[in-house]
């Protein structure tokens, strides 16, 4: 038998003979946001096109961008995020593809940890309508990878 089908066969066997211990490892949560950060996407200028993409995933209706002295603006209108998606936002990173009731979420996760990259000073993610009462704000300031 060749290397690759020992090692088939003995997983096959259990018991002593096989493989019957389980190992487990842990990454931490910031490096691995760091590692999605730089390899999730294919070219980090891409994260634009997430944040469009979480935009209408989320029942966008209108979507505006808009570039002035150093800033980039990109709104919609309709789709509210929630205050406690905002909050835990790069918990999306890791959510499962299946997972289309928050597929919004999860691209908008990944387009602004793609964005950090160009380290800006801050992101600010605002929902709601507008009011103190019925808008969620998120702040990401540079170089951090927790959310305001």
């Amino acid at each position: 038998m060749s290397g690759i089908e020992d090692v088939i066969a003995r997983a096959r066997m259990g018991g002593e003979v096989g493989f019957a211990e389980r190992r487990q490892f842990k990454l931490a949560r910031r490096r691995a946001i760091e590692k999605l950060r730089r390899f999730a996407l294919a070219d980090p200028y891409f994260y634009v096109l997430e944040i469009i993409q979480a935009a209408i995933a989320g029942g966008a209706e209108y979507v505006d961008i808009g570039c002035g002295n150093g800033d980039i603006t990109i709104s919609w209108l309709g789709g509210v995020l929630r205050e406690d998606e905002l909050a835990q936002l790069f918990d999306f990173l890791f959510a499962s593809k299946d997972r289309v009731d928050i597929a919004h979420v999860r691209s908008l996760a990944l387009g602004i940890n793609a964005l950090l990259l160009f380290e800006p000073e801050a992101v600010i993610v605002e929902s709601g309508d507008g009011s103190d009462t019925g808008t969620a704000r998120m702040v990401v300031r540079a170089g951090a990878d927790q959310v305001d």
